[in-house]
C-alpha cells in the first residue's frame, strides 16, 4: 500500500512539474507576444511619425524654379527662386536662439517660408525686401537691429521701412539703401560702425550717406560703393579692416579705393573687385583668409588674383567666382567649409579650384552654398543644424547635390 501511494505521489508530481512547465512556457510565450507587439507598435508609431514629417514637408513644397539669390548666416541658409518664393534651412544656436521663422524651428531640407521677396539679408535676425520695396524684419532685436524703435526680440516678421532696393546685416545692425540711393543704419554702434558719427546705438533707421548703389556689413565694420564707383568704409579698424593704412576706426565714411565694382565684408576683413575684374584684399590674414599667400595682416588693400566677378566673404575662408564660371576658394578647411575634399583643418592661403559652371555663391561661418549654371543647388562644410540641406547632419567636404 505505501509502495502503491508513493508511486501516485510521483506520478502527481511529475504531472504538476509539467503542467508549472506549461504554465512557465504560456507565459514566456506571452511575454514573447507582448515584446513583438510593442516593437511592431514602436516601428509603426516611427513610421507614422516620418510620414508626417515627409507631408508636413510638402505641404510647405519642394523648391522648383531658378534660384536667383543666395544668402547664409552662421547656422543657416537661405535662396530665392524666381517665383519670389524665400527658402530657408537649417537651425540656430548660441545667443541667436530663434527659429527660421514663427512656426518654423529648423528644417533639414530648403523650406518655404515667405513670398513675394526679392532680397534677403540674416545674422541673427533676418530681413527681407518683398517686391513692393518694402523692408520686413524678425529675429534677435537686443541692439535695436530691427530698427522698429524698441529692442523686444520678435519671431514674426514686421514692416520696418518703405522704397528699399538693398539690406545687408550683420551681428546687431542692419544697413539697408532705398530706391534715391540714401543709405540708411541702425542697431549696433560701439564702434562706430553706423557711420553716422557717433557711438551710440540706434533703434530707428536714420540716414548715413547718399548716392549708394552698394553696401556689406562687416562684423563691426561697413563698407560701400556710390555711383561714381567710390569704395567708402567706416567702423572698427583693429587690424586694417578699413583698408585705409591705419588702425584707427572711423566714425564716419572714408574714401578708400576708385572704380570699384562690388565688396564684401567679412569678420575683420574686406574683399573688392575693381572695374577690370582684378580682386583686393585687406585686413586681419586669420588662416590664410586673405589668399595672398601670406598670414600678414594688411593695411592697404593687395592684389589677389584677376578676372573675377563675384566675391563672398564672411568668418575665416573666403569664395570667389571668375568670369569663366570657376569657383575658387582659400582661408580656413575647418570642417570642409572650403569643398576641397580633405578632411584636415588645414589652411589654403592662395586660391585653390573648386568647382566649374558656378554664377552664384554664398559663404556662412562654417559652410559654403552655391548654384551653377544648370540651376543645381550645391553645399558643402559643416552640417550639425542641417545647414547644409541634404536632408541629414553629416559634415560634407566636397560639394554635395541638395536640388
Amino acid at each position: 500500500m505505501f509502495t502503491t501511494l508513493s508511486g501516485n505521489n510521483e506520478k502527481s508530481s511529475v504531472g504538476a512539474k509539467e503542467k508549472i512547465e506549461e504554465v512557465t512556457i504560456t507565459k514566456r510565450g506571452k511575454c514573447v507576444v507582448r515584446k513583438i507587439l510593442l516593437i511592431v507598435l514602436g516601428m509603426a508609431v516611427i513610421s507614422f511619425a516620418l510620414l508626417w514629417y515627409r507631408l508636413r514637408m510638402d505641404v510647405r513644397g519642394r523648391m522648383e524654379g531658378t534660384i536667383i539669390h543666395l544668402e547664409t548666416s552662421n547656422n543657416r541658409s537661405f535662396a530665392i527662386t524666381e517665383d519670389n518664393t524665400l527658402w530657408a534651412w537649417g537651425g540656430v544656436r548660441g545667443n541667436i536662439g530663434r527659429p527660421l521663422i514663427e512656426g518654423i524651428n529648423t528644417s533639414r531640407r530648403p523650406t518655404s517660408i515667405m513670398d513675394d521677396v526679392v532680397a534677403v539679408s540674416s545674422s541673427g535676425h533676418t530681413m527681407v525686401i518683398t517686391s513692393d520695396g518694402t523692408l520686413w524684419g524678425w529675429g534677435n532685436n537686443n541692439r535695436g537691429q530691427l530698427g522698429d524703435g524698441n529692442t523686444r526680440d520678435t519671431l514674426k516678421p514686421i514692416a520696418i521701412k518703405e522704397s528699399v532696393v538693398a539690406v545687408s546685416v550683420n551681428i546687431g545692425r542692419t544697413m539697408a539703401i532705398t530706391e534715391d540711393g540714401t543709405l540708411w543704419a541702425w542697431g549696433d554702434n560701439r564702434y562706430g560702425q553706423l557711420g553716422d558719427g557717433t557711438e551710440e546705438s540706434q533703434l530707428t533707421p536714420i540716414p548715413i550717406k547718399e548716392d549708394v548703389i552698394m553696401v556689406s556689413a562687416g562684423e563691426h565694420h561697413t563698407m560701400a560703393i556710390t555711383e561714381d564707383g567710390v569704395l567708402w568704409a567706416w567702423g572698427r579698424n583693429r587690424r586694417g579692416y578699413l583698408g585705409d593704412g591705419t588702425t584707427q576706426d572711423s566714425l564716419i565714411p572714408i574714401q578708400i579705393m576708385e572704380n570699384v565694382l562690388a565688396v564684401s565684408a567679412g569678420r575683420g576683413y574686406t574683399m573688392a573687385i575693381d572695374r577690370e575684374g582684378v580682386l583686393w584684399a585687406w585686413g586681419r590674414d586669420f588662416r590664410g583668409r586673405l589668399g595672398d599667400g601670406t598670414d600678414q595682416d594688411r593695411f592697404n588693400p593687395v592684389p589677389i588674383m584677376d578676372n573675377i566677378s563675384s566675391i563672398s566673404a564672411d568668418f575665416a575662408h573666403t569664395m570667389a567666382i571668375d568670369k569663366e564660371g570657376v569657383l575658387w576658394t582659400w582661408g580656413d578647411n575647418y570642417r570642409g567649409r572650403l569643398g576641397v575634399g580633405s578632411t584636415s583643418d588645414c589652411s589654403y592661403p592662395i586660391p585653390v579650384r573648386v568647382m566649374e559652371n558656378i554664377t552664384n555663391v554664398s559663404v556662412g561661418s562654417h559652410h559654403t552654398i552655391a548654384v551653377d549654371k544648370e540651376g543645381v543647388l550645391w553645399a558643402w562644410g559643416s552640417n550639425y543644424y542641417g545647414q547644409l540641406g541634404d536632408g541629414t547632419r553629416r559634415n560634407r567636404y566636397s560639394p554635395v547635390r541638395v536640388r
